[in-house]
């Protein structure tokens, strides 16, 4: 049986204080899984930028361009979790 595919989906809005520190922490966490066979080399991280009005996209599209594990999606506006 193979290893199955994790997707982690985090939202973000306004995180540009903990947001490198929060991928660092994940990476970690999903890389131990990875070696250890748990879960799949094919698993990622994709942070959603909600609007956010400080550096927040800037910091995931940096972090996407240094490590494939991570992705990034901006909606153009807050949607809240209402929506």
């Amino acid at each position: 049986m193979s290893a199955p595919v994790l997707y982690l989906v985090v939202p973000c809005y306004n995180e540009e204080e903990v947001l490198r520190d929060t991928a660092g922490k994940l990476a970690g966490k999903l890389g131990a899984l990875i070696d250890a066979g748990r879960i799949s080399g094919e698993s990622r991280v994709a942070f959603v930028n909600d609007g956010s009005r400080d550096a927040t996209w800037q910091i995931i599209r940096t972090l996407t361009e240094e490590d494939a594990l991570f992705s990034g999606i901006n909606l153009a506006h807050n949607e809240g979790h209402q929506n």
